[in-house]
């Protein structure tokens, strides 16, 4: 074993299993299966890959892709274990900040830079005709190469399933020409889509794609820039490929639809491919979400359970004292007020106020947390 002479070594990001460029996995498939996420999103996104590996078919090849920058290459091993054996299947690692760095320091508008990723995915992956992208805050409950292998026409950019919880907005507080869409009731979520790279890249360039961050400050980020760009050009597929669960926020935007699609949603819900905890709560947050089971049944198997836990424990306690305002929190909201403003000792006072009292989502609290 290596002797670490500097113990700070510890403390520097290992990126040794990230790979240098991008190339398909298995010869004549350039499909990919792709995931942006984070350090602080490993735990979950261990759960979704569990679930995509539990619904793989041995005939078919899965070219799975973490978009990332940050992720460790200790917690890299963990994830990579959850294919092991599987000849079928490969787990990469890439980080594509090269790709839109300079889009990034010229945006008008300021954006997580797991955006930008998204949105320059046909470059990203140039060696490959299409890729399924997927968010972190899923499960998956049907071989996704059915949804990869759909079939999109000549002028269509990207295949998805309609966001209800955005047309129910368009009737709450969201003005249906405010992205100037002609079919608003077409607008599709962005956490589970397909991207056909051969007419993305025939049709745009990087340049054209990321200079709408220049023009537009988007409610949705890359979601609503997505919809606006290849609008009249999206393919639909099936709503049980991104189902939004009941008992979460969502529902009451859903509420608001017509009676069709609400029927839609409720028929959808007997048998989901892809469960979208999409808004909040979250499962790791609120166990008693609706299809909150399907996530733990592979929580509980992860390497990642305890943690699961902890954080959950945690944000439990959070949201306990931030609602009930406890008589220690009267207290320290006074004496926050008379520390001198811009004092190092109000920033260091209100790091620790913050820590315990700062409720993990408002719209959770309200909603679903106990209230006094």
């Amino acid at each position: 074993m290596r002797k670490i002479d500097n113990l700070y070594e510890l403390e520097k990001l290992d990126k040794s299993r990230y790979v240098d460029e991008l190339y398909p996995a298995f010869d004549n498939v350039k499909e990919a299966i792709v995931f942006e996420s984070s350090s602080f999103f490993v735990p979950y996104q261990d759960v979704v890959l569990k679930s995509l590996v539990e619904h793989t078919n041995e005939d078919e090849f899965y070219d799975i892709v973490i978009l990332t920058n940050e992720i460790d290459a200790y917690d890299c091993n963990l994830l990579q274990m959850e294919i092991a054996g599987r000849k079928n299947i490969s787990l990469r690692f890439f980080d594509p900040t090269s790709y839109v760095k300079k889009y990034v320091e010229k945006s008008r508008y300021k954006y997580l830079t797991i955006n930008y990723f998204r949105m320059a995915l046909p470059w990203i992956f140039k060696k490959y005709d299409r890729v399924l992208n997927l968010g972190a805050d899923i499960v998956i409950e049907k071989d996704v190469m059915e949804l990869l292998h759909c079939p999109m026409k000549h002028n269509e950019y990207i295949a998805g399933a309609i966001d209800l919880g955005y047309l129910g907005r368009l009737k709450m507080d969201i003005s249906p020409d405010e992205l100037g869409l002609c079919n608003p009731d077409g607008y599709v979520n962005a956490d589970v889509l397909v991207f056909n790279n051969v007419n993305i890249r025939r049709d745009f360039t990087m340049d054209n794609i990321m200079a709408l961050w220049q023009k537009y400050y988007f409610r949705c980020a890359e979601q609503d820039a997505l919809n606006m760009l290849f609008d009249g050009h999206i393919h639909h597929i099936d709503l049980r490929w991104n189902l939004f669960p009941p008992r979460m926020a969502s529902v009451e935007h859903i509420s608001h639809n017509t009676i069709n699609k609400i029927e839609l949603w409720k028929k959808s819900m007997q048998d989901p491919y892809i469960i979208h905890y999409a808004a909040y709560p979250k499962p790791w947050d609120y166990p008693l979400v609706g299809f909150g089971d399907c996530w733990w049944k592979y929580a509980r198997t992860s390497p990642y359970y305890e943690e699961i836990l902890r954080r959950l424990t945690v944000n439990s306690v959070r949201g306990e004292l931030g609602i009930n305002r406890l008589w220690i929190q009267k207290i320290g909201d006074r004496f926050v007020k008379i520390v001198p403003r811009s004092s190092r000792a109000r920033e260091v006072i209100k790091r620790i106020y913050a820590a315990f009292f700062t409720p993990p989502n408002k719209e959770w609290g309200e909603k679903f947390a106990k209230k006094r």
